[in-house]
């Protein structure tokens, strides 16, 4: 039997990997394990909450009967630069997903994530954009994050180079590009054209309901107490954390989710859109020559 997963969805963040995940998930003839972002092969990048041996990603598919079409979503490895190569020599049989998305919209939804979910010290996008080289140095690392590659808003949306190196590792019938765009504009016919490369029956009771939408808050004081909490609400939480452990509980995990609430990501400023379209623009035209059509005109 061949090495599972038979399918990897490798990114990139905020393209609607999620959206698919569970899409994915809900089909009866595919198993996908419940954790999302595994991360086991992109060892080049320091990440928390995944999969790190092979003992463990394996019995993330132990689940899975035979006859079964298996797969991970974990949007790392696209921008890895050792993920596909790795998938590849584990099951040359892989087939890999990767959707991309307008980079200046993905890397602001990206942003907008990670501060809505506290992994993100710099409210302002055009800020966090303007201090990636000095993140890149160490400095001004939101705490405990682990490693600032993956802090790079930039980088993370120049595909061209991502796609050029899934081509040299991917056969061609085993890889497979969606544009988020039009995706989502049509789901349901372009869902069976990812389930006919898939080689799993069509399903026409799929539900495409939004996932993973942008994120606000309900209180913006609360909002910021939880961030910075003052010095007297540290030390009572410190006192009291054995008990909060041995109940298993967080009472600030479930503040911050009661303060939570969909909400739109803040407009860019028409001058710092134009200076990232201009950042992003021979990428993209790279990326069109590579894929042969035009995206994001």
């Amino acid at each position: 039997m061949n090495a599972r997963p038979d399918f990897v969805i490798a990114g990139a963040p905020k393209c609607g990997t999620t959206a698919l995940f569970e899409y994915l998930r809900r089909q009866p003839r595919i198993f996908i394990p419940h954790l999302k972002e595994p991360k086991f092969f992109c060892s080049d990048l320091k990440t928390t909450g995944g999969v790190y041996t092979l003992d463990g990603y394996r019995a993330l598919f132990a689940g899975a009967h035979a006859n079964i079409v298996t797969g991970e979503a974990s949007t790392f490895y696209l921008y890895s630069r050792v993920a596909i190569e790795k998938i590849m020599a584990h099951n040359p049989r892989t087939k890999v997903i990767a959707i991309l998305r307008n980079p200046v919209e993905a890397a602001h939804s990206l942003h907008a994530a990670r501060w809505s979910h506290r992994h993100e010290n710099v409210r302002s996008f055009e800020q966090a954009w303007r201090i990636q080289s000095a993140r890149l140095a160490g400095e001004q690392m939101p705490t405990g994050w682990p490693d600032p590659a993956t802090l790079q808003y930039g980088p993370m949306y120049c595909y061209a180079g991502q796609i050029r190196r899934m081509f040299e590792h991917v056969p061609p019938g085993q890889r497979y590009i969606i544009v988020y765009e039009e995706f989502f504009a049509d789901p349901v016919r372009h869902f069976a054209k990812l389930l006919q490369f898939l080689e799993v029956p069509a399903d026409t009771h799929s539900d495409f309901t939004v996932v993973n939408p942008a994120l606000g808050h309900r209180s913006a004081g609360l909002d910021r107490l939880l961030r910075q909490p003052p010095r007297w609400v540290r030390k009572l939480y410190g006192s009291m954390r054995p008990l909060f452990t041995a109940a298993r509980m967080s009472p600030a995990r479930l503040a911050w989710h009661l303060n939570t609430v969909p909400r739109r990501k803040p407009v860019l400023d028409a001058a710092f859109r134009a200076q990232m379209e201009r950042y992003f623009a021979p990428d993209i035209a790279e990326l069109e020559s590579l894929l042969g059509r035009l995206l994001w005109r």
